[in-house]
């Protein structure tokens, strides 16, 4: 008979609840225990590519995903100074090749529709991880409110900064990459009708840095990324407050799209990008990370999300199908997964480097074309569904 597992989750971000969601699937059920008073992200926009799509479909997040998502029909890269056209990314014929589009969300959106397939009686708000006892049948949790969890399984999803890593493993040391981001979000209706135009979704090119934007929410708000080489030593973090004239000063000499752009800016963020070493170090026993926890990446290559989607559809079909060896089970999980996520985190260096040592010159321009679509096919033609229980060929892991 199998037996019924019980599951914990720590972290109710997204890597959580598409866990969750995918165990439910299954007929596995599982307690989300999130620190925080209730769900939430912070306000920013998110790329989904499309073999991450096809995943949260599979999972049962179609409607909901299609309901909250942005899709431009193409990327235009410019020169960040002259605004000539250097590259065009055609996502429509990406969608139809891959299956799926590549699909852009304002991260509370995506958060809301993930949450929308997770009983909420088994959302556990206001526990934060103070301890856990290891042990080779199961895992006791232990909160700072005084609560006490038994469970067969763990899974750590509780980000970047994850207690359930640092509880196993010790602090990991990050190095500073000597790059930062700004983050903006600005009403659409601010701003004009032509700066993004032909897409909606444009980036700017320049030497040691590049600037996204995008449209969420239909129209109703644009999305700014941005990265940049710097000198300064900026601290790791999501919601640091960034001083929009500072923004503004770090793209000097913008062409007038981009210059109308920076002066809607109002309110921004910033934070430092900072690198985690390629690591095994993803779990044992019966404890197992997920997403950020275990692989964070720099946001290159957009493969944050897209990876711990993918890591929740794989470890819940392999604890439904060893349910009576979940350390098993979770030794398979990482022997398929690591070779391809680690071979990510190491595309995610290659493209930054390319695009920051782009100039205005002619022979340079190729560097525009680091992530387009030839690129990124290894990535996006991956199926995670149909092949969760076989690690990637070798093909996959270029």
């Amino acid at each position: 008979m199998t037996k019924s597992l019980r599951i914990a989750i720590v972290g109710g971000g997204l890597a959580g609840l598409a866990a969750a969601a995918a165990l439910a699937q299954r007929g596995v059920a599982a307690e989300i225990f999130e620190a925080a008073p209730r769900l939430g992200e912070i306000g920013a926009g998110i790329n989904v590519s499309p073999q991450a799509i096809r995943v949260l479909r599979a999972i049962g997040h179609g409607e909901r995903i299609a309901a909250a998502a942005n899709v431009a029909p193409g990327v235009l890269t410019r020169d960040m100074h002259s605004g000539a056209p250097l590259d065009y990314r055609d996502q429509t014929a990406a969608a139809a090749r891959f299956g799926a589009p590549l699909c852009t969300f304002h991260r509370a959106d995506l958060l809301d529709a993930l949450a929308g397939a997770v009983d909420p009686r088994r959302i556990r708000f206001d526990h934060c991880l103070a301890a856990l006892d290891e042990r080779r049948s199961g895992v006791t949790l232990r909160f700072a409110n005084g609560a006490v969890y038994e469970a067969d399984v763990l899974l750590g999803a509780d980000g970047v900064h994850s207690l359930v890593r640092r509880s196993l493993y010790g602090d990991d040391n990050p190095a500073y990459t000597g790059q930062m981001v700004w983050r903006a979000l600005l009403p659409g209706a601010a701003v004009p009708a032509d700066a993004l135009e032909p897409s909606g979704h444009i980036q700017w090119l320049g030497a040691g840095r590049h600037f996204y934007a995008y449209y969420l929410r239909g129209r109703g708000v644009v999305n700014i990324v941005t990265q940049q080489d710097t000198d300064e030593w900026i601290a790791e973090g999501w919601s640091i407050p960034g001083d929009p004239g500072l923004m503004r000063a770090s793209f000097p000499n913008p062409e007038p799209r981009l210059a109308a752009l920076l002066n809607v800016v109002a309110h921004c963020s910033q934070w430092g990008l900072f690198t985690r070493p390629v690591s095994d170090k993803w779990g044992r026993g019966r404890i197992q990370l997920i997403g950020d926890a275990a692989h964070a990446m720099l946001p290159n290559a957009g493969q944050g999300a897209a990876q711990a989607f993918e890591d929740a559809f794989v470890v819940a079909r392999w604890l439904a199908a060893m349910a009576d060896d979940p350390a098993a089970a979770l030794e398979n999980f990482r022997r398929v997964r690591m070779p391809r996520v680690h071979a990510i985190q190491r595309h995610t260096l290659e493209i930054v480097r390319a695009k920051h040592g782009y100039a205005q010159q002619t022979e340079n321009a190729a560097r525009a074309k680091v992530d387009a679509v030839e690129r990124m096919a290894w990535i996006w033609g991956y199926d995670a569904v149909e092949n969760w229980d076989k690690p990637p060929a070798a093909a996959e892991v270029v």
